[in-house]
């Protein structure tokens, strides 16, 4: 059985696609900012903790030797890797990670003749980071939270009613609660119950002051109310 992949909630080898061989994986690229002193040798760089985007290429192949089926095989892969409605990317050796994927491109399908082999690439352009599958599972929220990873962008869950002080490493928010709001720290938004957004039931200044840092992290909850949490570990 060869190499596969999962994306956009289907493998490569539903749609009979063989992986030629296994992708080169980079190493994230960090942020520095370079900054000279006139009559200093050399250069000072800041770390800006943060990392660039990477690039994962991927060749593939099938056989076909029907120029009608060729044409209709490149629809349905096209349609596959552009029409995203789940953007993780897993790898065939490392299932318990995901990439999320920011774009694909596609380099143009090369028909073969011999053998009737046809053959692409295709360019995922992915965060820097890798995402352990099992931390979307929502877990409850305690006190002391040990994050044994890197700092990550959780998404809250707080379920009670009335006026809730929500504290995060010495942050506290206040919330207004009605029966449940979502903090989606990842994607910058408070959600009602219903997924509808939540205007003005919290004082958040910035998302980022509910990050989850490494190591033990601090929680406190008004009385009366219970949280959960969408941890999205992540690791280089």
């Amino acid at each position: 059985m060869g190499y596969d992949i999962i994306f956009n909630m289907q493998r490569a080898s539903d749609l009979d696609l063989e992986v030629v061989k296994r992708p080169f994986i980079p190493l994230p690229k960090r942020r520095f900012k370079t900054k000279d002193i006139e009559g200093h040798d050399g250069s000072y760089f800041i770390d800006e903790g943060t990392y660039e985007d990477m690039t994962i290429s991927i060749e593939f192949n099938f056989i076909e030797d029907d120029l009608d089926n060729i044409r209709q095989r490149v629809r349905n892969i096209m349609f596959w890797l552009e029409n995203i409605i789940d953007n993780k990317l897993k790898l065939d050796d490392n299932w318990d990670y995901y990439y999320k994927v920011k774009k694909v491109e596609v380099d143009n399908f090369g028909y073969g003749e011999l053998y009737e082999i046809q053959n692409f690439t295709a360019t995922f352009t992915v965060e820097p980071y890798q995402y352990l599958s099992y931390s979307k599972k929502e877990k409850p929220l305690y006190k002391n939270m040990h994050n044994a990873f890197y700092m990550s962008k959780p998404i809250y869950r707080i379920v009670g009613i009335g006026n809730c002080n929500f504290t995060v490493n010495g942050t506290t928010i206040n919330c207004n609660v009605d029966k449940e709001l979502i903090i989606d720290t990842e994607n910058d938004k408070i959600l009602e119950a219903d997924k509808t957004l939540a205007i003005g039931k919290t004082n958040i200044k910035a998302m980022q002051d509910l990050y989850l840092r490494h190591g033990i992290n601090n929680i406190s909850l008004s009385d009366g109310f219970k949280a959960f949490y969408t941890p999205n570990y992540r690791v280089i």
